[in-house]
């Protein structure tokens, strides 16, 4: 019978201590979900272009909690020749790179998402235009 009510004391000593560490750490849903705002596209405009001249630009994305999935544009919203390529070596930053084949004004949306972990990925896109001369 001793060794029960030893035991029993002991298993509620330790739900006890474990469960206040826990409410210690953890309090509420706000301890756990970061503070977070929308992406942030840099640059917010980008340079002009010449035909048949090389073309690369980087955008690169902050104020992500998590690291960014992907890039994407609708390839046929580019210029002929360009294409968006995110960057292998720095996980937050795509590229636009390649030699424009037209002449025109191009309009197009870069999306990007982010990874969820312990919180909800987050979302962007950024409207850009390229003038190609």
């Amino acid at each position: 019978m001793k060794c029960n009510k030893s035991l029993t004391l002991f298993t509620a000593f330790l739900a006890l201590a474990f469960g206040t560490a826990c409410l210690t750490l953890f309090p509420t849903d706000e301890r756990i979900q970061p503070e977070r705002g929308p992406l942030k596209f840099d640059p917010e405009t980008l340079p002009n272009a010449q035909v048949g001249v090389p073309y690369e630009v980087e955008i690169k994305v902050t104020q992500n909690v998590t690291p960014v999935g992907d890039f994407s544009v609708a390839p046929e919203r580019l210029p002929l020749g360009l294409e968006l390529v995110m960057a292998e070596d720095v996980g937050d930053t795509a590229r636009i790179t390649g030699t424009p084949e037209e002449l025109g004004t191009f309009t197009f949306v870069v999306s990007v998402w982010c990874y969820g972990t312990n919180v909800s990925g987050q979302a962007g896109d950024m409207e850009y235009t390229i003038v190609v001369e």
